[in-house]
């Protein structure tokens, strides 16, 4: 599910959850052609369950993370990347560099291993670079 999931994503697709549906938004620069995006989403759908159950999951590991992200968690001069209880956490008034979730920033692996934190790479795969 999870290779489905990451060739939607580098395609420009969000995939999310809205309640019991999995939502796809288009948010990539170039729209892929439907020829190319048609087999993953019928994927999606014959696996509807287990994405479902993926997306949970996801969405649960990385709830401390987003609220990092959103500042919930960090001052206003809180600005670099940390780990905390082995939860990455990037204040969103970092360097934007650290700020996967826009195009250019680095994946979290990569801060990760700029951090000398390579012991939490697996937890944070599931999250593609823009």
């Amino acid at each position: 599910m999870i290779e489905i999931i990451r060739k939607l994503e580098k395609s420009g697709y969000r995939v999310s959850l809205s309640g019991d549906k999995v939502v796809l938004d288009f948010i990539g620069k170039d729209m892929p052609e439907r020829n190319e995006i048609a087999p993953l989403i019928e994927q999606l759908k014959k696996h509807k369950a287990e994405a479902i159950e993926f997306l949970q999951k996801a969405e649960s590991e990385a709830l401390n993370e987003r609220m990092a992200i959103m500042g919930e968690n960090c001052s206003p001069d809180d600005t670099r990347p940390r780990v905390e209880n082995d939860v990455l956490v990037i204040p969103f008034a970092s360097d934007s560099k650290y700020h996967w979730w826009w195009k250019g920033g680095m994946s979290p692996c990569d801060t990760l291993k700029e951090l000398g934190r390579c012991d939490l790479l697996d937890k944070y795969r599931h999250i593609s670079k823009n």
